[in-house]
């Protein structure tokens, strides 16, 4: 077996140029190249995905709030505010942060790798909770906010390896 080297990764190379463009497009102030153009740029996508996961999780933080001010047990209510939350992500991941997918991937597909993706989160957010509530002894908010940092980096690089990657992103809203 040969040693690891990150020349046979072409990431580096690909992840600088990205970053080049990704500045280009901001120092410019290219709104369309930001927000609206298709692309395969890394870093614009994650740009995006931020933008989509901040208004994602604002549905699933307040939805929560409210829940659990109805009298739902905690983790009962950040289920239901979770999957609010994945249906406000899905539809803007798909036509937003990485849009749609080349049309050889039928709906069905997408929706159930990305409902597949969204479970697996939904589990680490749930037991990262539980967690950081009983054990640590945070407030189920806080607990709420630090799940939700650290599954959007799981959610982000899952639907970017697994679901939009090598897929043709050139259709239009």
């Amino acid at each position: 077996m040969g040693r690891f080297s990150l020349k046979k990764i072409p990431l580096r190379e690909h992840t600088i140029k990205d970053a080049i463009e990704f500045w280009t497009l901001l120092r410019t102030g290219n709104g369309h190249g930001l927000f609206l153009a298709c692309t395969q740029n890394t870093i614009t996508q994650l740009f995006r995905y931020v933008i989509t996961g901040v208004s994602s999780f604002l549905v699933d933080y307040f939805l929560l709030f409210f829940l659990e001010m109805l009298g739902l047990h905690y983790l009962s209510a950040s289920a239901l505010s979770f999957l609010a939350g994945m249906t406000c992500n899905f539809l803007l991941t798909k036509f937003f942060a990485f849009r749609n997918l080349g049309p050889d991937v039928r709906p069905v597909i997408e929706i159930a790798v990305f409902a597949g993706i969204a479970a697996s989160g939904l589990l680490l957010t749930t037991a990262l909770m539980f967690w950081l509530t009983s054990h640590v002894q945070l407030y189920f908010m806080t607990s709420k906010v630090i799940s939700s940092i650290l599954v959007f980096f799981w959610n982000f690089f899952a639907r970017k390896i697994i679901l939009y990657s090598d897929h043709s992103h050139t259709h239009a809203w």
